[in-house]
């Protein structure tokens, strides 16, 4: 454990600052920056859990993107907020923005073998988190959906 908070300590700690600079870049409200950058953490820390896993690159960044929309979700209802304001932020840290920099290097640089593999990388981690954005929100609009109609069936006949 104390090899692992060493290795990525630094990560997780500008993940936290750089989700704090992100909530007040787009003028999230302050009450709700709190939660935008335990959200930034979470993602932060499952990810670097999983990067020692040795897990493929799909699942290092759809896990913890699904659990921080399950995260941003039940905080969307207990907070009472839309579950955007805390799952863009949460997000934040997995954005693969350096290896989108080193294609567009390797593009500019005349280097199409090594563009082609960061352009996969990329496309790899964005798939992945936005796989896992999507089920996890779907699970909880039906979920909801279907209480609204049972609500909706029901009360209308009582």
């Amino acid at each position: 454990m104390g090899d692992f908070l060493g290795k990525y300590s630094v990560m997780i700690v500008t993940a936290a600052l750089g989700t704090a600079g992100y909530c007040l870049n787009v003028n999230v409200k302050r009450n709700r920056i709190v939660y935008g950058c335990v959200g930034g953490v979470i993602s932060t820390l499952l990810y670097c859990v999983f990067v020692e896993a040795q897990l493929s690159l799909l699942l290092q960044n759809l896990i913890p993107a699904a659990v921080v929309t399950f995260y941003a979700e039940v905080l969307a209802r207990v907070v009472k907020a839309p579950a955007t304001v805390f799952l863009i932020p949460s997000i934040i840290p997995l954005v693969p923005g350096g290896r989108l920099y080193y294609t567009m290097r390797a593009i500019v640089d005349g280097e199409g073998a090594d563009a082609k593999v960061f352009a996969m990388e990329t496309i790899v981690i964005a798939l992945g988190i936005a796989v896992g954005i999507v089920v996890v929100s779907l699970v909880f609009y039906h979920i909801s959906h279907k209480r609204i109609q049972f609500k909706v069936r029901f009360e209308q006949r009582g």
